[in-house]
């Protein structure tokens, strides 16, 4: 009994929380999206913003594979398509405005 206790102590001890980590691919690939869909909004909000801008829209991405993994609760929580749905109308509004302001610079 006394030899169970102490590996039961043991295992106690060496148990260590895995940390996740590496590369996400829909992280990468739908960032705003991503971030949204597990809860985050807020950075779902700035991602789907930022990318309206072309340009920085590969930034927003590379960040959204190299951390997702690490910030979001994946596969903890349930995934909210309705977030989703509002990062995609919200990445739309902002792209045809920065649109709007380039055609109307260009005038």
């Amino acid at each position: 009994m006394d030899e169970i206790q102490k590996l039961k102590e043991n295992f106690m001890e060496t148990e260590e929380i895995v940390e996740k980590k590496g590369w996400s691919w829909l992280g990468f690939l739908f960032a705003p999206s991503y971030y949204a869909g597990y809860g985050d909004l807020t950075k779902g909000f700035i991602f789907a913003i930022i990318s309206g801008f072309p340009l920085f829209a590969i930034f927003i991405c590379i960040y959204g594979g190299l951390r997702a993994k690490k910030e979001l609760p994946i596969g903890e929580v349930k995934f909210k398509w309705l977030n989703v749905l509002i990062v995609i109308i919200l990445t739309i509004a902002s792209s045809t405005i920065i649109k709007m302001i380039i055609a109307s610079a260009q005038s």
